[in-house]
């Protein structure tokens, strides 16, 4: 039956069930259910509002007492998610938990029904740890969901599911809280969700996709490649479910993307890179103006660009790594937390063509661009020591260009910001020793200040000590070390 004449009916049997009628409750519950399924097809809200109305008249008519009244509480609180998810306003999802709560101590343990309860209640607590980001909720939403899990054995048809909610809840857990158990139990739930979900499964995928990134988390800690390269098969093979009207098919594009973006990095085979720039612009093509991610994927090329820039040095490459990345800065305000990738991406491509041709507005611009990242990143922010020596960089190249002193003061100023941010094990320290020790061997040349060189030479042995035999930057530090100590034998 077409969902409207279904509804009309259903209409009809309302108005044969007046106010005190016994069966008026059924008639409003089986209008309401009517409405809500038109919503699902066509997406009215005016659907799903009237199904609230209407859930909620029949939740009246049926006391604790009503067999029914659970049903009615269950179907009333998945209507107010679904409308908070269309709408955004927390008071429907606080009242779907509360709904929630109430279906589920009317589902004791031996009712059936109370594992369908846990699971729902579970879901609106994580939709409300996604708003709010109360650990609590997470935390219970877990417990709940493995509750449910045990009372759905391997027949039970809404077994996969139970373990892909589980799995999604323990992977926002170790995003949360770094627990590498509970990223382990995620990649477990996640296999075995997958084999529960065979070819021809409707969400088949969804836990391909799913299982993928828990294995691309896992090779970002431990740097297994047999993780990414799994990662990558698995995206694959979720692509081609995905067909080009699918609302998930730009999702699957970007996430392989960046994969083989990772792999590129770990190898260096460009065809890594080059596919992962013909998927980042299928992303991109994707996601129109007015996407909202739109953002992510302009960022994302224009990275998968410059790095092929870095490789292959074509202009064009850069040229276009540069608009992109002021495309998503008009995308993220002042508020949006990725805009201080932006500006730090755009102003590193910008140094990069001043590199390259010399124009002195593209440094500039990276210049302010490089003020703009340092504000949006104060003390405490994981990125302030990048920043800090990044505008160093920036302002160290200009006083090459100019010879405004005031430029080098402040380079060996931030370059000091940086190094205190920067202890004995990170993995940039040699590289900052290295900078402001050339930093105060260029003073030391303007005033022939001996402290500055005295100072340089110790932080050079520093980043010499940092670059034992074997390492890459162990001639540059060998080379600037001498320079300073044959600068100290003249005087």
């Amino acid at each position: 039956m077409d969902v409207t004449d279904d509804v009309s009916r259903k209409r009809e049997e309302l108005g044969c069930c007046p106010p005190g009628h016994d069966g008026r409750d059924i008639a409003l519950f089986n209008l309401a259910h009517a409405l809500y399924w038109r919503f699902e097809k066509e997406h009215k809200i005016d659907d799903l509002n009237e199904a609230i109305t209407f859930y909620r008249d029949a939740l009246e008519l049926r006391p604790v007492e009503n067999d029914d009244r659970s049903l009615t509480l269950h179907q009333l609180a998945y209507c107010l998610s679904n409308r908070h998810d269309e709408l955004g306003v927390v008071d429907d999802l606080e009242e779907a938990i509360t709904l929630g709560r109430a279906a589920l101590d009317l589902h004791p343990p031996g009712r059936p029904g109370r594992d369908l309860s846990l699971s729902n209640l579970a879901w609106y607590l994580s939709r409300r740890f996604m708003k709010k980001a109360a650990i609590r909720d997470l935390e219970e939403a877990i417990e709940l969901h493995r509750s449910a899990l045990e009372l759905r054995p391997t027949t039970h048809p809404e077994r996969s599911l139970t373990l892909h909610n589980l799995a999604l809840c323990l992977s926002d857990r170790y995003d949360r809280h770094g627990l590498v158990n509970d990223l382990e139990e995620a990649i477990t739930l996640g296999r075995a969700a997958l084999e529960l979900r065979p070819s021809g499964h409707p969400s088949r995928d969804l836990s391909l996709s799913n299982l993928a990134h828990y294995l691309n988390r896992r090779f970002t800690k431990k740097a297994a490649i047999r993780d990414l390269e799994e990662a990558i098969e698995l995206h694959r093979s979720a692509l081609e479910l995905r067909p080009a009207t699918h609302p998930e098919r730009s999702s699957s594009l970007h996430d392989l993307a960046l994969c083989l973006s990772d792999r590129y990095e770990r190898h260096g085979l460009v065809d890594d890179l080059e596919e992962a720039i013909t998927l980042g612009r299928a992303t991109l093509d994707l996601r129109p103006s007015g996407h909202p991610y739109r953002d992510v994927s302009l960022s994302n090329l224009a990275h998968y660009l410059n790095r092929r820039f870095t490789k292959k040095a074509a202009i064009r490459d850069l040229e276009e790594a540069i608009e992109l990345h002021r495309s998503a800065l008009e995308l993220r305000p002042v508020t949006h937390p990725e805009r201080s990738s932006s500006l730090h991406d755009l102003a590193l491509c910008l140094s990069d063509r001043y590199d390259r041709y010399g124009l002195v507005d593209d440094l500039e611009e990276a210049i302010t661009l490089g003020r703009a990242v340092l504000e949006l990143r104060p003390s405490g922010h994981p990125s302030r020591d990048l920043s800090l020596s990044n505008l160093a960089h920036y302002l160290s190249r200009r006083f090459t260009k100019k010879a405004a002193i005031r430029d080098l003061e402040e380079v060996i100023e931030l370059h000091r910001s940086a190094l205190e941010l920067r202890p004995a094990t990170h993995p940039e320290r040699s590289l900052t020793l290295h900078d402001l020790a050339l930093c105060l061997s260029d003073r030391y040349d303007r005033h022939g200040l001996v402290d500055d060189l005295e100072e340089a030479i110790t932080l050079g042995r520093a980043a010499l000590d940092l670059h034992p035999p074997g390492h890459p930057d162990r001639d540059a530090s060998l080379f600037d070390l001498t320079c300073a100590i044959w600068k100290k034998f003249q005087k």
